[in-house]
């Protein structure tokens, strides 16, 4: 039997929506009764909300000339610990931190073992899979825009028209 063909309506937005926008909690310690609350859908609004952090952040580092983001790795960390905190309850508690607590908070998540779990167990492998394959789609758009805009500049520097 086909299935009946339907019209989509706001109420399935909103559904749609909730979905991606309820909490849940994450027990980090059972025993202790440690728990944070956790998104399990990310929402493409989070993700360009943590694009636009790592953007920022990246600036900063450059601006500052800090000590981080010295090769792809570590690079690759802070995307993970940026999922961390946009995707959990540490969003409002690093909100108004520096750069530099941010470090820090991963540092330290990495150090007592919640930095993996949180990855490993809490979120699914496939939402971060999603996110990832969202930001270096986003960040190569952006790098292509800035190349174009580097070669155009070039153009009009020499006195070429762009062809």
């Amino acid at each position: 039997m086909a299935k009946r063909e339907t019209k989509l309506t706001l109420a399935d937005i909103q559904k749609s929506a909730e979905v991606v926008n309820t909490k849940q909690k994450f027990y980090i310690d059972k025993d202790q009764e440690k728990f944070i609350y956790y998104y399990p859908k990310f929402s493409k609004r989070k993700i360009t909300i943590l694009i636009n952090d790592l953007s920022h952040t990246m600036s900063y580092v450059e601006q500052h000339k800090l000590d981080f983001f010295n090769n792809d790795d570590e690079l690759h960390h802070y995307i993970l610990f940026l999922m961390i905190k946009h995707f959990t309850d540490l969003q409002a508690e690093l909100k108004d931190k520096s750069i530099e607590t941010h470090f820090a908070t991963m540092h330290q998540l990495v150090d007592i073992g919640w930095y993996e779990l949180f990855l490993m167990d809490m979120f699914t492998i496939a939402e971060v899979s999603n996110a990832l394959a969202e930001i270096s789609k986003r960040l190569n758009l952006s790098i292509k825009y800035v190349e174009l805009e580097k070669e155009l500049q070039q153009q009009l520097q020499t006195g070429n028209t762009p062809t």
